[in-house]
């Protein structure tokens, strides 16, 4: 049974970010497809009198922007947007035969290349998706995709036809989908770490800003890895630890990420500061890519470069290198409590979104 879901709107900002020369020809499109929507996102936003919507973003291939300017050079219409949803494992709104809701894709005349052009805010009720229901994002996980749909033979009575666009990639939403609680600085980077698939199972549904344990920045180095390089990895055997089986771990420790607190132990529960983190990522980017440049040479030291311990500090400078991680607004790395009262206020722990967000970082700008 289908729901629907009431009170809830959706606003689309299309970015058009794309290279290219404003001397070309403007063909119409040939075949009986056109290319997707690329790097689809969402992000949950509320407007004023508290009622969710999501905003979302995407770029438009080159062969679209030239679509929409010979349309506006000839009095034709563009492409158009076409959103489809789905609510956690439910059906497509396609898939059950429903007209997906779609505009047309603004266009500036004056825009004489391709570049960062944002179209009108597009307003969408999901009423008129055909939806039903309840909103409830913090019980629900909302999946969306676009496509494009183009109209052949524009006036041509009896000749028209549509051509459509494969969906783009699914970007979801919802803090039921993967999180629990989250800083509102890390909502969108974990927003991006979902939309990757960067966020391990062990992290699902979890307070993202209580400490990273051991274990569970095994698993996000591991899917880290993983994800760039596109290759399994394998587990270390015999298993070395005594107190963990995870294989995770054991992959991590197999790829030199991580080692254990002793010959027989691994403390998979024990909290992570910032310069281990900087080290287990370091060594995860090592891994990805053992013929890098990892040199730091010429980068500058932190304000409290002393508290930096000798093993972390080529880690930390790459890290600072390549600002996947900042200091705080003083620079200080803050590598770690030195002292009770920092160890007490949590001083240089590293946390689920902290470490999250770095991943994100890593997949962002490490080499592949």
């Amino acid at each position: 049974m289908k729901k629907r879901l009431i009170a809830l709107t959706v606003m689309v900002t299309l970015i058009l970010s794309i290279a290219g020369s404003a001397a070309f020809a403007a063909d119409l499109p040939t075949g009986d497809s056109l290319e997707a929507p690329q790097n689809l996102t969402v992000e949950l936003k509320k407007w004023q009198d508290g009622r969710p919507y999501f905003a979302l973003k995407w770029t438009n291939p080159q062969s679209i922007w030239k679509l929409q300017r010979y349309g506006v050079e000839h009095g034709e219409w563009g492409a158009e947007y076409q959103i489809d949803m789905k609510i956690g494992d439910g059906k497509w709104l396609y898939d059950m035969g429903e007209v997906l809701y779609g505009n047309g894709i603004n266009f500036d005349e004056e825009l004489d290349e391709p570049g960062n052009y944002v179209t009108d805010d597009v307003l969408c009720d999901p009423v008129d998706l055909g939806a039903a229901g309840n909103v409830d994002i913090k019980a629900n996980v909302y999946h969306l995709r676009v496509r494009y749909a183009y109209l052949v033979n524009q006036g041509s009575e009896g000749n028209e036809y549509y051509i459509y666009s494969p969906f783009s990639n699914v970007a979801s939403i919802g803090t039921g989908a993967f999180y629990k609680e989250a800083s509102d600085w890390a909502k969108s980077e974990l927003q991006k770490a979902n939309d990757l698939g960067l966020i391990p199972a062990i992290l699902k549904g979890a307070d993202m800003t209580k400490p990273i344990t051991r274990e569970e920045f095994c698993e996000l180095a591991v899917l880290l890895y993983e994800k760039v390089t596109g290759q399994k990895s394998e587990p270390v055997s015999p298993n070395p630890f005594t107190d963990t089986s995870n294989l995770q771990i054991l992959k991590a420790y197999n790829l030199g990420i991580t080692a254990g607190t002793s010959p027989t132990a691994f403390s998979p529960k024990v909290l992570i500061n910032r310069e281990q983190c900087a080290a287990m990522l370091f060594r995860t980017i090592k891994a990805i890519h053992p013929q890098g440049d990892y040199s730091v040479a010429g980068v500058k030291d932190f304000p409290d470069q002393k508290y930096i311990s000798s093993w972390a500090v080529e880690a930390t400078k790459y890290m600072s290198k390549t600002g996947i991680i900042t200091g705080d607004a003083k620079g200080n790395f803050m590598p770690k409590a030195t002292t009770p009262a920092q160890v007490a206020a949590g001083y240089g722990m590293a946390t689920r979104e902290q470490a999250i967000a770095l991943s994100v970082r890593t997949y962002e700008k490490a080499p592949k």
